[in-house]
């Protein structure tokens, strides 16, 4: 079956109680049976600096349990048109935890250039991890027309794409509309249902405005699905698993029919 991720986002009250480390969510994802997990670079810092030995415990249980890692880092690829002089750094750490992906937000890329693709095609080779962008909640980063504007100059290099299906609400974005748009470039899904009654805010799916089913239909069946939004309870985790793993099987079925 396709590939399932848990982002770490969805254990954010235990994770901000420091009740949990990331670490210690491997063998929780692994007892859940899925794929993967997506670590957060927010929930590595201790007083204000990056826990390098939690980094380490990461990439060990990564090992341990033989679960594939994504790491999303909420700071930008491109700063007034480069390359983040961060960037590299970024990678040593996704380099530490197992990654083979790590997630940017697009930042400010300008003009992209051939220079810069050159520069970022280097540091994925270098450190064996993907790099991908994501539209973010922003009206920096977040309107369909500059997210398809950056897809596309980048199209010819390694960059890959989150495409979360939450945020473009954010922007006053239909889902559908923006997977239609852009969903042949989408080599990660990033999965949530968002409500508009009282703010914007995320909910178990089935409970918001998206019809998440009919956006995932519209990327490629190969690319992982990523859970990423707050849940309360084990019990809903695994509610959610079951509706998501079943769509998924269903549209497997259909494929071979």
């Amino acid at each position: 079956m396709r590939a399932l991720f848990l982002n770490t986002l969805i254990f954010q009250k235990d994770l901000q109680a420091k009740k949990k480390r990331q670490s210690e969510l491997f063998q929780t994802a692994k007892a859940l049976g899925v794929s993967g997990i997506e670590v957060r670079r927010e929930y590595f810092f201790e007083n204000g600096s990056l826990n390098w030995k939690e980094l380490k415990r990461c990439g060990q249980e990564a090992e341990r349990t033989g679960l594939r890692v994504f790491y999303s880092i909420p700071e930008k690829l491109f700063i007034n048109g480069t390359c983040s002089p961060h960037l590299e750094e970024y990678l040593k750490e996704a380099a530490l935890l197992h990654a083979e992906s790590a997630k940017l937000n697009i930042g400010e890329p300008g003009e992209i250039n051939e220079a810069q693709c050159e520069q970022l095609e280097r540091l994925i080779c270098n450190y064996s991890v993907q790099i991908t962008i994501e539209n973010d909640q922003t009206e920096e980063n977040g309107q369909l027309k500059f997210v398809s504007a950056a897809l596309e100059s980048l199209k010819d290099s390694l960059i890959g794409y989150t495409f979360d299906s939450g945020n473009w609400l954010w922007q006053g974005i239909d889902p559908f509309e923006a997977a239609r748009r852009v969903g042949n470039a989408i080599t990660i899904f990033h999965l949530k249902d968002v409500a508009t009654k009282g703010g914007l805010h995320t909910v178990l799916l089935g409970q918001g405005t998206i019809d998440w089913k009919k956006v995932l239909a519209e990327c490629s069946d190969d690319v992982p699905v990523v859970i990423e939004y707050p849940i309360d309870t084990c019990d809903d985790l695994k509610d959610e698993l079951a509706k998501i793993r079943t769509v998924l099987s269903e549209r497997k079925e259909g494929a071979k029919s």
